[in-house]
């Protein structure tokens, strides 16, 4: 159930081309960044950003992006990646139990286990 509910969070379309933009880049994206990437308000962003990590279809950290470091060198900025996770969704879930004896007795009434028999 989990794993439905984080490619839900996907449905709307601004979220997904923010977590499309993010897992393609292969590195941490700030806000700024992805906003204007997808073309959304910074905050706007900020906000799908926070229910992607909710999801957990992204991992977030903050690191200062200027790459200056000290007194004067502001705050960290709020970075995201994409997941290490896996999310896999079978609708309706896969039964290979039933699939196989499915295939067993249509192969039966088809004759077609006659040769194996022999």
């Amino acid at each position: 159930m989990e794993h439905i509910e984080a490619i839900a969070a996907l449905h709307d379309p601004v979220r997904r081309r923010l977590y499309a933009y993010v897992a393609a880049q292969g590195r941490e994206v700030g806000r700024n960044e992805a906003a204007e990437a997808v073309g959304v308000a910074r905050t706007l962003a900020a906000h799908h950003l926070e229910k992607l990590v909710e999801a957990g279809l992204l991992e977030s950290g903050s690191r200062r992006l200027t790459g200056r470091s000290g007194p004067g060198a502001g705050r960290p900025a709020k970075v995201y990646t994409r997941t290490r996770a896996e999310r896999v969704v079978s609708l309706p879930a896969r039964d290979y139990r039933t699939a196989a004896e499915l295939l067993a007795e249509a192969a039966e009434r088809a004759g077609l286990d006659d040769g194996l028999r022999a």
